[in-house]
């Protein structure tokens, strides 16, 4: 049984076993992996063990000079989009994202 601090076991049961699900041109897929993870990572962490790997990525990057996977540029762009779409949706018209992705406009 998956474990996760956020999943409603009360409302939804038990939580899903995380998959990929790739879908190549040939052979016509889709194809379907379950990826187990460890429960000692979902102990650690949320998003299926993703968080702990950020916090490793993260720590490795202070303490050793480690690139980082994402950059503040990345995280910025993504509140942009995040922000873009909601007064999109408010709006009821499409967004355009300006300024190389740091800036949106009706």
């Amino acid at each position: 049984m998956i474990h996760s601090r956020f999943w409603p076991t009360e409302t939804l049961g038990a939580a899903p076993i995380p998959k990929v699900v790739l879908s190549p041109r040939a052979p016509k897929g889709p194809i379907e992996a379950d990826i187990p993870v460890d429960d000692k990572l979902l102990d650690a962490g949320d998003h299926n063990g993703s968080t702990f790997y950020q916090h490793l990525g993260f720590f490795k990057a202070i303490t050793e000079g480690a690139p980082v996977d994402v950059s503040l540029e990345d995280g910025l762009k993504a509140v942009v989009i995040g922000l873009a779409a909601q007064h999109s949706s408010k709006m009821g018209q499409a967004i355009s994202l300006t300024d190389e992705g740091f800036s949106f406009s009706e």
